[in-house]
């Protein structure tokens, strides 16, 4: 027992001094120890190969133990990978469902400011359809109205001309009974004339 110990302890010993070239190679690689970088692989590659060497140490030392403990190095090296690739694969699925909310951010963002610039639209076109309506409006109280005084003043044009009319028919009609009413006692006078003529020469005979 003390002779297989004293070999596994010379193979350990040797393995970790092979090792430290490579330990300080990875240490100068850039990742950390949360699996970000090429570190941890380089970490768990190094971690490997001190299992295999443990492992051929152990088939030529005819060791048992040094071989179940290569095993279980290379077991633990194995878990590390897998849980690197896990927490990869759950980075990328993270990256990617960023990404992909991000896009979908985007394309709301897109849609809101599409949504805004339509309403915006929308109503500046409705206010422009309000203003010409309303110009429309003007414009057609304002025609009718010039409409309404025209006839206004066409029909205070033919009343006044009716009254005109009228008022010359009337002073021609009074003219008229002025001018008979003149011609009846012209006639009156001159009957009354003829009257006294003729009772003065009667009186003039009978003096006689």
């Amino acid at each position: 027992m003390i002779i297989r110990t004293i070999p596994r302890s010379a193979v350990g010993g040797a393995v970790k001094l092979a090792r430290l070239p490579l330990d300080l190679a990875v240490s100068l690689l850039p990742g950390n120890g949360n699996g970000n970088g090429a570190r941890p692989a380089a970490s768990i590659a190094v971690d490997r190969w001190e299992a295999t060497m443990r492992q051929l140490a152990g088939y030529a030392l005819l060791d048992g133990e040094l071989r179940e403990d290569a095993v279980r190095r290379r077991m633990a090296a194995d878990e590390r990978a897998r849980a690197l690739r896990l927490r990869e694969a759950a980075e990328r699925r993270s990256a990617e469902a960023d990404e992909r909310l991000a896009n979908r951010v985007e394309q709301a963002e897109e849609h809101r400011y599409a949504a805004e610039e339509r309403a915006q639209r929308e109503r500046k076109e409705a206010e422009q359809r309000r203003t010409a309506k309303a110009r429309a409006a003007a414009q057609a109280e304002s025609r009718r109205k010039a409409a309404s005084t025209r006839a206004r003043s066409k029909n205070d044009k033919a009343i006044d001309k009716q009254a005109d009319k009228a008022r010359l028919e009337q002073l021609e009609a009074e003219a008229q009974a002025l001018e008979e009413r003149e011609a009846a006692l012209t006639a009156k006078d001159e009957a009354q004339r003829l009257q006294d003529a003729a009772t003065a020469k009667k009186a003039g005979r009978k003096k006689k």
